[in-house]
């Protein structure tokens, strides 16, 4: 087995196509391990491995030796697309929870139907106050509930301060409960 990262990356760049197998032979095995450590999925960690490689087999000058070892670039590309695979999945999964909770009638939670039309005004209650919250406030709350951002990530994207992010996710939330029945908030 070639273990000499720049010869494989130099028979790459020439379009030799056993130096893929190679690349695959000499570090899949470690690319993968980091992937399955951070989304604990064979099947995504196998996709962020082959994702990453074919994306170095069709832009070989997206390294350079100057960058370092080739195994530790690799590795970083790999640990980043694991990351950003994982809060993907994790911003669909509390998006998905969300619509359930908002548009979801518990037929089975409901003692009778006055507690199912009380539930389901809730949730319309719920609903028009979002739409009424300050669009600043608004947006922040969506980015932080509704697509799973760390409120450091909603400062970054729209370049204001964290304090200023938690501060209307904070002034959001309180109008939003304003607007629920007096026994939700118990």
């Amino acid at each position: 087995m070639l273990e000499n990262g720049e010869q494989i990356w130099t028979q790459i760049k020439e379009g030799d196509t056993k130096a893929f197998s190679l690349l695959y032979d000499a570090f899949g095995g470690a690319m993968f391990s980091l992937s399955m450590k951070i989304l604990n999925d064979r099947w995504d960690a196998e996709e962020v491995v082959q994702d990453t490689l074919a994306a170095f087999w069709k832009k070989p000058d997206s390294y350079s030796p100057r960058k370092g070892k080739l195994t530790s670039w690799l590795l970083v590309l790999v640990r980043n697309r694991s990351i950003d695979r994982y809060r993907a999945r994790k911003r669909r999964k509390d998006t998905a929870d969300i619509e359930v909770t908002l548009e979801t009638q518990p037929h089975d939670e409901a003692k009778d139907g006055v507690t199912a039309a009380s539930q389901s005004d809730d949730r319309k209650l719920l609903r028009e106050a979002f739409l009424e919250l300050p669009e600043k406030q608004r947006v922040v709350v969506e980015y932080s509930f509704f697509k799973g951002m760390a409120h450091a990530e909603i400062s970054a994207k729209l370049s204001i301060s964290l304090g200023t992010v938690k501060s209307r996710i904070r002034l959001g939330l309180e109008k939003l409960r304003r607007c629920l029945p007096e026994a939700e908030l118990h």
